[in-house]
């Protein structure tokens, strides 16, 4: 019930009671020795003299930063806490031993300025331990829990000084600091143990920072950390500027230092209960509900209130109300909002982040409100309550760096996940990488004559055929494949510069060089073909024909169309071996030939040789044949040419864009070729072609839609100007997460009976993350100023860090009600049962048996266009009249 009431999970209450309990004694100890050193100094230097103390203060925290930063780069975390712990029980054991028999003269500035020194140094390293030990979405629900620990801190020691101070006297309450303080190593330990996330192994970058100077540069150049640094370091100054009003006033009406104590005892004590009430069962669910930004807000805003209280009123009570705003919210709400904005950055660099901005900064913060609070006394003759003037112009800045860390939360987060996943597709892409010309450069000086062979296909597959002298230099290389092919190459690019050497190969060893040169002149040179063939020996007939009709097609006396037509009339009438080289050969040619031989390029886009077929489809584009689509189409969902298809049908431009609607429509079409055909219209990437993706968003077939809202994606990064019929997706979108919803009521009823059909399983959970992935692109195409995709790839990770982190983003960058429908089915911390019981309350009905549940699945996307007629309407209900 308890679990339940403070949101928290299975396995997680064991570290949040000792996060707590760890928060607890280190703030109850603070405030025990806060209170002795404040009422002791009080009454032996004045209230005058607090900000000389504080100024002295924040000029400390540097130099023990600059020592602490030093050891934790060598001591492992759990040591570095646990030995920080010993050496400040200690001190404050030496201190009530000095305050008790020694000179307080020197001894209460001492104490004065240490207690301030850890006061900010303990509670961080709290904190830093907390990021080490939970995730992002675990901080949500736990950091409101542990940071009850610092409110029941302010409680219990208040109530402590309260009870003590008047009957033991107050420098006995150093004893009772340092007793709280010798119990916390155990629980870092115990702690550490409890720990569910694997550490990070963090390594050391020569950029990373040794010293002090280098880690206030380090936050210098982040603006995340930039931003935080500012925030604290405003809050630190308005509240030390609070502080010092509070104090003075309640000296000036409680003069006596025991009294005085007791006092403070007593706000601390009421301050702490009601911040316990308000971290308990205000700050997860404003978190929640309403975000970071909101949460950011509470303490300046509540300061407003206060300050513009005791600037009119200047009462004791006003001072108290403004005192405890600030009390009250600044340990519960601020603190555990202030944590999160910490959870994105990497972890080799938060602990540096943390301990120079919640101890460095948080001092400069302290020192800067102290000499105000001097420039506003001294120089101004302010009192205590005219200085609130200043309080509220400072106000209006940390209001508006809370906003500004806010927008950097969420990109921060954004670029946290990015970087997981380009490190995780780097090794697949490390080929892609190189430039296409140092690519095909490279290989064409190769001496593995595979890599040239290689790098002269990737040449011929252009759309615009390249000679380059790489290539006109492999006319003699040794192997004659090599220069076979870059003859053909250079004769495609119409290149004559190479005549001469040509001319020589003619005479070549190979016969099968013989014959590209051949059809080389006969497509570059003047000369009739017919008046080479007495100078070469065994050139296939194939080849002599080729050049024949190269030769005869040319325009000018010499043209013979209708001899040239007879020509590939035989070629293609040829049978065996020597029949798929004529057709091989009529192929290669026709696409060089006018355009007036379609029935022969029919004849050739039907071939059943692949090799025939690929080059009759570049024909098919140089002669721009638009005609011939329906006849190319059927090849994309051939493996060995849908590559080529895609090509082909691309290059012929818009033309074609009829042919694939109707390939989409027609109910005969292969589901394989439908498939293909998203990625065709993707890459024409013309209007026409977008809406014909458009208006198969809700095609029943799973696997297409899949395809076409990718397809939309890309065209989205590549128009973002252009505009979509947002309507028309917001109601797929809903059809979608409704059929997951159901999908999981299928898969809880396939789950749970004993006749579990294991491949019907498996076939389900397929289907639902195909389901997921085209939730996720549809959302891309409504908020395209989001990085979706990389939220997505997120929350497939096994990393628990990552996972969390793409909820958390999530969370941050959808709308509300988009937010509250989608999250359930991603977040991993939501059981089967109860997404079940989500869609049971969204879909409206139940199956009884497996056996139904089976057939349902078999049935579920014959229902998509059903579905998506209601599913606008129930999801508009669900979120209360709002739409998607």
């Amino acid at each position: 019930m308890l679990q339940r009431l403070l949101q928290i999970r299975r396995g997680e209450s064991t570290r949040a009671a000792l996060l707590f309990a760890y928060l607890f004694l280190i703030i109850t100890s603070f405030v025990v020795t806060k209170t002795t050193r404040d009422a002791l100094f009080l009454a032996r230097y004045g209230a005058e003299r607090l900000p000389y103390a504080d100024i002295a203060a924040a000029l400390s925290v540097g130099a023990v930063m600059a020592a602490y930063l030093r050891v934790s780069r060598r001591v492992a975390l759990p040591s570095l806490l646990i030995g920080t712990l010993v050496v400040c029980s200690a001190a404050t054991l030496g201190f009530w031993a000095l305050g008790s028999w020694g000179d307080r003269t020197w001894m209460l500035p001492v104490l004065y300025v240490w207690a301030s020194v850890t006061g900010v140094l303990l509670p961080a390293q709290v904190w830093t331990l907390a990021n080490h030990v939970v995730t992002t979405r675990e901080a949500k629900r736990l950091f409101g829990i542990v940071a009850g620990g610092a409110v029941s801190g302010w409680i219990v020691g208040g109530l402590v000084t309260r009870a003590t101070a008047m009957s033991l006297g107050t420098e006995n309450l150093l004893l009772m600091a340092a007793a709280a303080l010798a119990m916390c190593p155990a629980l870092v330990a115990a702690i550490w143990r409890e720990r569910r996330i694997k550490p990070v192994e963090i390594v050391e970058r020569p950029e990373d920072p040794h010293g002090l100077a280098e880690s206030l540069g380090m936050v210098w150049r982040s603006p995340h950390l930039r931003t935080i640094a500012i925030l604290i370091g405003l809050s630190s100054l308005v509240t030390t500027v609070v502080a010092w009003q509070f104090r003075a006033m309640a000296h000036a009406f409680r003069p006596d230092t025991d009294e005085l104590a007791a006092f403070f005892g007593t706000f601390n004590f009421y301050a702490g209960t009601l911040s316990l009430v308000v971290q308990f069962f205000l700050t997860s669910r404003l978190l929640t509900r309403f975000g970071l930004g909101v949460a950011l807000l509470s303490v300046p805003l509540a300061l407003t209130a206060g300050s513009l209280g005791v600037l009119l009123s200047g009462s004791l009570v006003t001072a108290v109300l403004l005192k405890g705003s600030d009390q009250v919210l600044r340990y519960s709400v601020d603190r555990s909002s202030v944590e999160l904005l910490y959870l994105p950055v990497p972890a080799r660099l938060m602990a540096h982040a943390k301990a120079i901005i919640d101890t460095v900064v948080w001092r400069i913060g302290d020192g800067a409100g102290a000499v105000l609070v001097l420039l506003g006394v001294v120089s101004f003759g302010l009192n205590e309550s005219q200085i609130s003037a200043l309080t509220l112009v400072l106000l209006l800045g940390w209001i508006a760096a809370a906003a500004a860390a806010k927008r950097h939360y969420v990109q921060n987060l954004r670029n946290n996940i990015y970087e997981h996943r380009v490190d995780a597709e780097r090794l697949s892409a490390q080929v892609a990488d190189r430039s296409t010309t140092d690519v095909l450069a490279d290989a064409l000086g190769a001496d593995n004559p595979d890599d040239i062979l290689y790098a002269l296909t990737l040449l011929e597959h252009r759309d615009a055929p390249v000679s380059h002298e790489a290539v006109r230099r492999l006319l003699d290389h040794r192997s004659a494949e090599i220069r076979k092919k870059a003859i053909a190459l250079i004769a495609a690019a119409g290149d004559a510069t190479v005549l001469p050497r040509v001319e020589q190969l003619l005479r070549d060893e190979d016969a099968g060089v013989r014959a590209e040169a051949l059809v080389y002149l006969a497509r570059l040179s003047d000369v009739d073909p017919l008046t080479r063939l007495a100078e070469i020996d065994q050139v296939s007939g194939s080849s002599v024909v080729s050049a024949i009709a190269q030769f005869l097609a040319r325009p000018g006396p010499t043209q013979k169309l209708d001899v040239v037509r007879i020509l590939l009339d035989t070629s293609l009438a040829r049978e065996g071996p020597d029949g798929h080289q004529a057709r091989l050969e009529a192929a290669r040619l026709i696409g060089s030939l006018p355009d007036c031989f379609d029935e022969q390029l029919t004849t050739l886009l039907s071939d059943i040789a692949p090799d025939v077929v690929r080059h009759a489809m570049r024909a098919a584009v140089s002669l721009e044949k638009v005609s011939s689509a329906p006849l190319v189409l059927p090849r994309l969902a051939d493996p060995e040419l849908s590559t080529d298809a895609a090509d082909a049908l691309v290059a012929l431009g818009e033309g074609v864009v009829p042919a694939l609607r109707l390939a989409l429509e027609a109910d005969r079409t292969p589901p394989a070729l439908r498939h293909a055909i998203p990625d065709v219209l993707q890459r024409m990437a013309t209007p026409a072609a977008e809406q014909v993706l458009v208006e198969h968003l809700l095609d029943p077939d799973p696997v297409l839609r899949l395809r076409t809202v990718s397809a939309l994606n890309k065209l989205r990064q590549l128009n973002p100007d252009r505009r979509l019929e947002r309507e028309l997706v917001e109601t797929v979108l809903a059809a979608e997460i409704l059929g997951h919803y159901r999908s999981y009521q299928l898969l809880g009823r396939i789950s749970v009976e004993t006749i579990t059909n294991e491949p019907a399983l498996k076939s389900l959970k397929e289907s639902m993350s195909r389901e997921l992935e085209r939730i996720f692109r549809l959302m891309k195409l409504l908020l395209p100023e989001h990085d979706l995709h990389s939220a997505y790839f997120g929350l497939q990770s096994g990393s628990a860090v990552v996972h969390a982190n793409a909820l958390e983003f999530l969370e941050q960058a959808l709308p509300p009600q988009m937010r509250s429908l989608l999250l359930p089915l991603i977040d991993s911390e939501v059981s089967l049962g109860e997404r079940i019981k989500i869609a049971d309350r969204m879909v409206g009905s139940t199956l009884e048996t497996s056996e139904q549940a089976l057939a349902a699945f078999a049935a579920s996307d014959e229902l998509l266009r059903t579905a998506a007629r209601h599913a606008e309407q129930r999801l508009t209900v669900e979120t209360g009249g709002k739409s998607v």
